[in-house]
């Protein structure tokens, strides 16, 4: 049954109530519900404690008119159509009610005839409109504060992930560490795991908004599947299960694929069958369709199955979270959904065949175009293809590389893969910071040949930066590195001017090619000019108050190759500068001292050894204005880790 329409006539005259009650009565369809308001004080509050879908207002209310009560309801925000009835036609006072915000207007002789039904019907009909399209604004505002939120989210939550990732890496390059390698490809394998379980839940926001897009590339099928079972078999092992993966046919070396989001949807097949079955094996299985140019991959367990019942509705998103919660297995209930939206992007759909109590199997194909033309291959795990934690940096370049970051952690780690290459280093903590340094190296004549510039930074972010350095006519090579990942982001960027873009967490492969596209080859073998390096190395001094932090710096130091002092104080360090000015090719410096500040003490020290330069270390951004005319090196913010420091170049 349909809801009668709820009419508010406000009219102080009963006659004219009652003619306007008995035409509204004689309409079947819509049904008519009327409240009688007698001045404009009742109908305002009746308008704030009730709800109608219409308003008749009598345009002269006793001391009163349409307009005062119109005015009223705008200041309150009360929003309805309103029709106003006037005693006789009055075009100036028509305009008047309409500026103020009235629906249409009718003189009370039109009561009667059909034009007063026919307003109604309008109004009622321009009320509907406009609600839908206030419904449809703000569900648009909606999904632009969630992606916006998302987006900020991921990029919060990749950030402490990429220094895991990028630390891990190094200590995997570390030499001496050999013995501790297989937990430390344990630990970086699983951050990358846990990076893609993150895009979890942004890829179905993507989805849901149809945003999420698949970048298809070469992939070594072999090698693929190799990293995959390194990656799981431990899992497996941990419940005591046998993880196996086989072929039921030769494979193509390569194909086309998006490799992210496969390895998205199998280790989302294979966790969720090791998380269900309690005693057997997970066996991931391949075969090649060559006939129908198709890969197809199955995940079959030997668990607890599942019910007829469910198998409808497990590939449907936020449907399985009270199985999840009652079942205590954790997890957010969308991968499943996800790897089926990914699937039939490929060109396939993900199929499933349970018993309970026995086992499941999920099987797919995807399209692999052009795979029937290449040499097919047996399925070989003992010769998997190299780890990316292995992938070594050109070590032969030359150059000047400025890295752009507000984030400490992520500027070092990022110099100190960049190092790697033997380029020399120079941080910026923001656009403006970086414009500083890129207008003083070019005044300098010592131009920088490439910036690795972040996007997101406050002050001044990387597309201000990169447009302020061409309208200046600077045209050093700027890469775009961002943790951001929508849609489009890559030749947006591209359009805005940047030579090229990496993502967050830098891919070593990715870092490697663009350093040996805008750098110089070196004109000296990079074993070389370590080692020239470390043959000039020298004592440094260490100004810190602190004993145990001063003790840690010099063991840092050391493992790096210098020799290192302690001063305590400001007057410690200045007697042995003083006694010793060629002693010390450089001084490390806290600028919280018990006698003094390091602004003062660099100043001092600069009388007395004009040519030694001072890195200053502290807990907080130093004062600039201080730093001003100070032979400042660069600025360190505690902690200071060996990677700060190895990028660093204290003999120089």
């Amino acid at each position: 049954m349909t809801e009668p329409v709820r009419i508010l006539l406000v009219e102080d005259d009963e006659d004219d109530y009652l003619l306007t009650a008995d035409s509204l009565s004689q309409c079947k369809s819509p049904v008519f519900e009327l409240v009688w308001a007698k001045t404009g004080e009742e109908a305002i509050e009746h308008l704030q404690t009730n709800t109608f879908d219409l308003c008749l207002l009598d345009y002269l209310l006793g001391q009163e008119n349409a307009m005062d009560v119109l005015e009223k309801l705008k200041s309150l925000s009360v929003t309805i159509p309103v029709v106003v009835l006037t005693g006789q036609a009055d075009s100036i006072v028509d305009d008047r009610v309409m500026r103020a915000g009235a629906e249409d207007f009718l003189t009370k002789a039109e009561v009667d005839t059909p034009r007063f039904m026919r307003t109604i019907r309008y109004a009622l009909v321009r009320r509907e409109i406009e609600t839908e399209r206030l419904e449809r604004n703000r569900i648009e505002q909606q999904n632009k504060a969630k992606d916006k939120f998302l987006a900020h989210l991921g990029h919060e939550l990749r950030t402490p992930l990429a220094s895991i990732l990028g630390y891990t890496e190094l200590l995997l390059d570390s030499p001496g560490n050999e013995r501790i390698n297989a937990e430390l490809s344990t630990i970086f394998n699983n951050s990358k795991h846990l990076l893609s379980l993150l895009n979890d839940l942004l890829d179905m926001s993507r989805i849901m908004a149809n945003k999420l897009e698949l970048v298809p590339q070469t992939l070594n099928l072999n090698g693929f599947l190799t990293d995959l079972y390194s990656l799981m078999v431990m899992q497996a092992s941990e419940k005591g299960l046998v993880l196996t993966v086989s072929a039921n046919s030769l494979i193509p070396e390569y194909i086309k694929v998006d490799p992210t989001r496969l390895r998205q949807i199998l280790i989302n097949l294979v966790n969720n069958a090791i998380k269900f079955t309690d005693t057997g094996e997970v066996a991931i299985n391949v075969e090649f369709d060559k006939d129908n140019d198709r890969v197809c991959f199955a995940v079959k367990d030997t668990g607890i199955g599942m019910p007829a019942d469910k198998l409808e509705t497990i590939f449907k998103p936020f449907e399985q979270i009270e199985d999840l919660i009652h079942a205590n297995h954790g997890g957010a209930g969308l991968g499943l959904a996800i790897s089926n939206e990914l699937v039939s992007r490929m060109g396939g759909r993900i199929n499933v065949e349970s018993t309970q109590g026995e086992g499941s199997r999920f099987w797919f194909c995807i399209k692999a175009e052009g795979s029937g033309e290449q040499n097919l291959i047996r399925l070989n795990l003992d010769a998997p293809e190299r780890p990316p934690a292995q992938f070594k940096i050109n070590q032969h370049l030359d150059g000047r590389v400025l890295i752009v970051d507000d984030l400490r952690e992520i500027r070092r780690l990022t110099g100190r893969l960049v190092s790697m290459s033997q380029a020399q280093v120079t941080y910026a903590q923001n656009g403006a910071d970086a414009l500083e340094k890129i207008r003083s190296a070019e005044h300098n004549g010592e131009p920088f040949h490439l910036v690795l510039m972040d996007i997101h930074m406050p002050v001044m972010n990387g597309i201000d930066c990169l447009k302020a350095m061409r309208s200046s006519g600077i045209q050093t090579p700027v890469v775009a590195v961002t943790a951001a990942s929508r849609k489009g982001l890559r030749e947006s960027l591209l359009a805005e001017g940047f030579d090229n873009v990496i993502a967050k967490p830098i891919d070593r492969k990715d870092l490697s090619e663009v350093l040996s596209t805008f750098l110089l080859p070196a004109t000296q073998p990079a074993a070389l000019k370590e080692t020239s390096t470390t043959e000039h190395k020298s004592s440094l001094l260490v100004v810190e108050d602190d004993e145990d932090a001063a003790e840690l710096m010099c063991l840092l130091l050391n493992s790096l190759g210098y020799e290192a002092d302690i001063a305590l104080n400001g007057q410690q360090a200045l007697e042995k500068v003083a006694n010793a000015p060629a002693h010390y090719a450089h001084v490390l410096m806290d600028l919280h001292l018990p006698d003094t500040d390091g602004y003062e003490l660099t100043a001092a020290i600069a009388e007395v050894a004009p040519n030694l330069k001072v890195t200053i270390i502290s807990g907080a951004e130093p004062d600039k204005d201080r730093l001003e005319g100070l032979p400042i090196a660069q600025v360190l913010l505690k902690p200071v880790s060996k990677a700060d420091l190895a990028v660093l170049n204290f003999c120089g």
